[in-house]
């Protein structure tokens, strides 16, 4: 799990790999937890309040071991799931209040920040190979004096803050009248993802990219026709006009809905913190459509050409059915083309469960004590590192796939450690034992959730990610009790 200097300063680099493994080793996100030594402490706060030390620089280097695994893993065709988190620390919000700070300028203070992450996974596997792009920022909070009233109001478009000054002709004018791609707003990380993951990696390895509702966006939706070698699939949140071939215009639900079902079948529907498990029978429609640019004449593009996958469930009981409109540059001309394209979109989940496992449950991103705006993007940073490579190993183990080496993600000794727990774990009495090959991903994760209390057994369902956690957790420890005392305990093979 090591790291390369990033920093262009050896001590920066080696307290930033020291705190990517304690973060790693006690599985939270908050230093005093994570750190035992008063001296680490010190050292950690100092580290992340170092301006030398940055969000960028981070996520450089996670970019840059994303293009190392794809060469090495010869990977011909990625998939690229991309979405925004956002992280309130109420925390923050009530010691501000214990100040005599009024309510609504504590409304108005920036008490979390939100990221925007691209995750790259192998087309075929469904397994990450790391990041593609990562973007950490806060809501800048107007000060007290200029909060009107009409900030609150329903109507967006009224706000103060939804309008600009031309700065050749000094009007104002709605700020939406301006391309997605040139603003600075929480809107373009979309597309600059897209970009950022097309320039960096081999141009002759296919890019798909995963958005859901959030990222319907029309300059997304004309992406495929700017960089070579990109596609991207879709779902859609917007009732776009759709052109028709005789020149008449129906709505996209609408459109798309009243198309013929062209075949049937079965998915697996997950549970939910409101809803159970289940199996839905759902129905599947496919076309092409061609979109009409919105009203703002900002997009050169008057329209454009896409395909649709409309998966509709057909018999439901409790719970909301499954209605998913799936827009697509990929082609889809059959049953088949059509369920490859779900399988794609479902393989997007990744990082949701990824970004589950940064929240209370898994590392607690909402308990970091940092106030300062700087160091707590470089602190979140850190433990997306970390925590990455747990889901990483989580995913290893759900596909099954081992051609994928562990060496992805443990170091020499890491693996070791998990070979002697092998050992353990598949004693010649032992009935249910690791099925997969030594040295592969898939190999390393089925110990890694036994130690984190998984029994192995058909009658225990699959583990997840929490037992990941725990077994990541351990096994960390063991290494750096290793570590630690070198010298003194031969580690043998």
């Amino acid at each position: 799990m090591g790291t390369s200097s990033i920093f262009g300063d050896k001590r920066l680099s080696k307290e930033y790999l020291t705190l990517v493994t304690e973060m790693s080793a006690r599985g939270s996100a908050v230093i005093n937890r994570a750190c035992e030594k008063a001296s680490d402490k010190k050292a950690a706060y100092r580290f992340i309040n170092n301006d030398n030390v940055t969000v960028d620089k981070i996520a450089t280097d996670l970019v840059n071991q994303s293009v190392i695994n794809i060469e090495q893993l010869d990977v011909k065709e990625v998939l690229v799931a991309q979405d925004t988190m956002e992280v309130v620390r109420e925390n923050v919000l009530s010691r501000l209040k214990k100040r005599g700070r009024t309510v609504l300028e504590c409304a108005r203070t920036n008490k979390g920040m939100r990221s925007h992450s691209a995750i790259i996974m192998d087309s075929a596997t469904g397994v990450p190979v790391g990041f593609g792009y990562l973007k950490i920022w806060g809501r800048e909070p107007n000060p007290l004096s200029e909060v009107k009233e009409e900030e609150f109001t329903a109507d967006r478009k009224r706000q103060p803050s939804y309008y600009i000054t031309d700065p050749d002709t000094g009007k104002t004018r709605y700020k939406y009248s301006i391309p997605v791609m040139a603003r600075d707003s929480e809107s373009s990380r979309w597309i600059d993802a897209a970009s950022q993951v097309r320039d960096a990696i081999n141009p002759e390895v296919h890019v798909i990219m995963l958005q859901d509702r959030e990222g319907d966006m029309y300059p997304l939706l004309t992406l495929p026709t700017d960089f070579k070698n990109l596609d991207i699939v879709v779902r859609a949140s917007k009732n776009r006009v759709v052109l028709l071939p005789d020149g008449g215009t129906r709505n996209l639900f609408d459109y798309t809905g009243s198309a013929e079902v062209q075949g049937t079948y079965t998915i697996s529907v997950g549970k939910g913190p409101r809803k159970k498990a289940r199996e839905a029978k759902v129905g599947l429609r496919y076309g092409k459509v061609t979109i009409r640019r919105p009203h703002s004449p900002v997009y050169p593009q008057k329209s454009v050409g896409l395909y649709f996958v409309r998966v509709m469930e057909l018999y439901h009981g409790e719970g909301e059915p499954i209605d998913w409109l799936l827009l697509t540059s990929l082609p889809v001309n059959s049953v088949e083309d059509a369920q490859k394209i779900v399988s794609y979109y479902r393989k997007r989940w990744f990082i949701e469960d990824f970004h589950r496992l940064l929240k209370k449950k898994g590392f607690g991103i909402e308990d970091i004590q940092v106030e300062n705006p700087h160091a707590f993007a470089v602190n979140l940073a850190i433990c997306i590192k970390s925590a990455y490579e747990v889901a990483l190993i989580k995913k290893g183990y759900d596909s099954q796939d081992q051609s994928a080496p562990a060496s992805i993600v443990f170091t020499p000794l890491e693996i070791r450690i998990v070979s002697r727990l092998n050992d353990a774990f598949n004693s010649p009495k032992k009935i249910y034992r690791n099925p997969y090959e030594k040295g592969s991903l898939a190999w390393a994760a089925w110990i890694v959730a036994c130690e984190g209390g998984w029994s192995a057994m058909p009658s225990q369902p699959k583990p997840g990610i929490i037992t990941f956690k725990r077994g990541i957790d351990r096994i960390e420890n063991i290494y750096q009790f290793l570590l630690l005392n070198h010298d003194s305990i031969p580690i043998c093979g």
